[in-house]
């Protein structure tokens, strides 16, 4: 936020940047009709899916501790994890390896009960979780876009 005019920034509808290098490129746009509003909607509750799974599994300090290194691991801060969620799924991977799995459920759930999707997983089955992040997000923009005002679950 510019201090001295009081207006808010905000990116570009289509961004593209390389974060990393033994990660592929990834454009991120905005979803036609979507408000950027509704956008940092689910970037907010995605956020707090995130930290209260990281604090609820594994207590407040090694949550924020894991938070800190999937941070320095993706040279993201917290805000931009949402927009990355490959990214997330990497340093999971890294820093939990194959226990990443479980974390990663936990969070899809969290955020599934928040945006009052109707995606449930089975915990056997195989996922993608970035595209199930991707899911969600296109799932509850449709939703708004479309006036279904689902209910927000804290």
């Amino acid at each position: 936020m510019d201090t001295q005019s009081s207006k808010t920034m905000t990116c570009p509808p289509r961004v593209s940047r390389r974060l990393d290098a033994g990660v592929p490129q990834v454009e991120i746009s905005r979803s036609k009709g979507a408000s950027s509003s509704t956008e940092q909607l689910f970037d907010t509750l995605l956020r707090d899916s995130v930290t209260q799974t990281f604090s609820g599994v594994l207590g407040k300090i090694a949550g924020q501790a894991l938070l800190d290194a999937v941070k320095a691991q993706t040279s993201l801060e917290t805000d931009g994890l949402p927009r990355r969620p490959d990214l997330l799924d990497q340093a999971l991977r890294v820093h939990l390896g194959s226990a990443a799995r479980v974390l990663e459920r936990k969070i899809l759930r969290a955020l599934t009960a928040k945006t009052a999707s109707g995606i449930a997983r089975s915990e056997t089955e195989p996922f993608d979780f970035a595209s199930e992040i991707e899911n969600i997000r296109n799932q509850f923009l449709k939703r708004k876009q479309a006036g279904k005002q689902p209910q927000i679950l804290e």
